[in-house]
């Protein structure tokens, strides 16, 4: 648990937006979509989401969420159907040179559309046009639809934390993939 809330030391610093993304319309299976920065009144959404795909409690509370989403050392992006958040995904940009997948979650309503492939897509390309060498996360290890979608994008594994989630007590792969 001490490793996982270690990733948030800095965020009661300097809160200013580090990190622009432009708002772009995206389509799966001619489905349209916006992706775009995240925003505060995001969160209760990024809440519900997790509920809908991770067991009670979920692993990060709405202040942590809040936190993340101005943390200036963070881009998270919002994927919108009619108003509504159906995925989002953080990335950790402190590191000059080491990326991190802080978080990546669609809808149960929305998975196996290819919404991951896409949102991890847009993390690879916005970190190699910023010159990121590596990205890196953390995934549970009896997690297989999220281990094969970072599998198929290259990820291996680097360590293990056990015990890493507090939920669980599941231990945690952190993997890592070269840009």
């Amino acid at each position: 648990m001490f490793l996982m809330l270690k990733k948030f030391k800095g965020l009661f610093l300097n809160k200013t937006a580090k990190f622009d993304f432009e708002e772009q319309i995206v389509s799966i299976d001619d489905r349209k979509f916006t992706l775009r920065k995240a925003i505060q009144k995001d969160a209760i959404q990024f809440m519900d989401i997790q509920e809908t795909i991770y067991p009670i409690p979920v692993p990060w509370p709405i202040d942590i969420v809040r936190m993340e989403i101005d943390n200036k050392n963070a881009l998270y992006l919002s994927l919108v159907e009619n108003n509504r958040v159906i995925a989002f995904i953080g990335i950790s940009l402190g590191d000059k040179t080491e990326s991190h997948i802080t978080n990546l979650a669609v809808h149960a309503d929305y998975q196996t559309m290819g919404i991951g492939h896409l949102l991890l897509n847009e993390a690879f390309d916005y970190c190699r046009n910023r010159t990121y060498q590596k990205m890196s996360l953390e995934v549970d290890v009896t997690n297989d639809s999220a281990l094969a979608l970072y599998e198929a994008f290259g990820f291996k594994v680097r360590t293990v934390h056990k015990k890493y989630y507090f939920r669980n007590h599941h231990d945690a792969w952190e993997m890592i993939v070269d840009l």
